[in-house]
């Protein structure tokens, strides 16, 4: 399979899916919002939130399940915290402009929240902790989504694989980032096994009956399971309370599936915090503890298997380097998808830059 990836500049995809969102009717900036944030999930290897999602994202337009240009509302009952409606616009956008508002309260009062509803998919939870960063302060976003995961000790499913990520500065490290989903495993994976007829690991997901399944298309027939049994639960609920039932948005099984629900819009909420680290103490000495924490973490020997030890958000950044210089790859498939879209409203696909694997010259 990998011998046909080929690979591709970030910023021809990022113009490919500016276009693409444009011709959709998004004004050009938050066209770029939803592209920069696509592009940017695969950069750092999260492909399952990357590029591959512009045709079922752009499926929902012609049925007017999300609005292009939406008018985002921003309430504020205190002077730190934000509610936003998002007027069921794109996630990235509604997103982008919650996060901005909670770092703008955060550079005047230290901290700034925000919760956002009548939103959609946004993506990959890390993009908007990450924002937080570049103001020198500690991100959080979490979203909850449609459901798919069951509770602990049920077989049925109420919550989604929801998402939380936090992102913080390391001086002169990447930043530290945790981004995870509060099920065992990403919905997509289990999509993306399927898609190629491949077993997923046991424990993952149980079948219509609530039995133990590695047969993905079975497992998509039933439900995904919370990580660490009742620790994940209760994080899928954390999130579906502060994304959901705190931003007035769907919450407990009410958010609908952006790949099989085409009656009404997803209704999504998110939640998001920005920490100025100065509230706390001086940025450089933050930054020199950071420095110290990641050193003595990677001091240790590392296990039997690995050759290091490797902090959270270490892998991902050292992935973009790679793929800003040598490529993102598509795989054939993403690659159709996504042309199928693109070219019949004139918008040309972007030359490959290279072959992925040995024995392939670039192009």
């Amino acid at each position: 399979m990998y011998d046909s990836l080929q690979k591709y500049r970030a910023d021809d995809l990022t113009r490919l899916a500016t276009s693409i969102f444009v011709h959709e009717g998004l004004p050009q900036p938050d066209a770029e919002i939803v592209a920069e944030s696509l592009v940017a999930a695969d950069l750092r290897g999260i492909d399952t939130h990357g590029v591959a999602r512009i045709p079922s994202y752009v499926e929902r337009f012609p049925k007017r399940l999300v609005e292009p240009r939406p008018q985002i509302i921003v309430t504020s009952r205190m002077p730190w915290a934000v509610s936003l409606d998002g007027g069921n616009g794109m996630g990235p956008v509604v997103a982008n402009r919650a996060m901005s508002e909670a770092i703008d309260r955060a550079e005047t009062f230290g901290i700034g929240a925000a919760t956002a509803r009548r939103s959609n998919h946004f993506g990959a939870a890390a993009h908007y902790a990450l924002q937080a960063v570049a103001h020198d302060c500690i991100g959080i976003s979490l979203t909850p989504a449609s459901k798919s995961l069951a509770p602990f000790g049920s077989r049925e499913p109420l919550f989604g694989t929801n998402p939380i990520a936090v992102a913080i500065p390391a001086g002169s490290h990447a930043p530290w980032v945790m981004d995870m989903a509060s099920s065992v495993a990403a919905r997509g994976h289990i999509r993306l096994a399927a898609r190629h007829g491949k077993p997923i690991p046991e424990g993952w997901a149980l079948d219509e009956l609530g039995r133990p399944t590695t047969d993905a298309q079975t497992a998509l027939a039933g439900v995904m399971l919370p990580f660490a049994g009742v620790k994940g639960s209760a994080l899928a609920m954390l999130i579906d309370i502060l994304g959901g039932v705190l931003s007035g948005s769907g919450f407990a099984g009410t958010i609908r599936d952006m790949t099989r629900d085409f009656d009404e819009p997803q209704d999504v909420g998110h939640f998001f915090l920005a920490m100025k680290v100065e509230a706390f103490m001086p940025l450089a000495e933050f930054n020199e503890r950071m420095e110290t924490a990641i050193a003595r973490l990677k001091a240790l020997k590392p296990a039997a298997g690995f050759t290091e030890v490797l902090y959270p958000g270490e892998p991902e950044a050292r992935r973009q380097r790679e793929r800003l210089e040598k490529g993102i790859p598509l795989t054939p498939e993403v690659y159709d998808s996504i042309k199928k879209v693109a070219e019949p409203s004139g918008i040309a696909m972007p030359p490959a830059i290279a072959a992925l694997e040995k024995g392939l010259a670039a192009l």
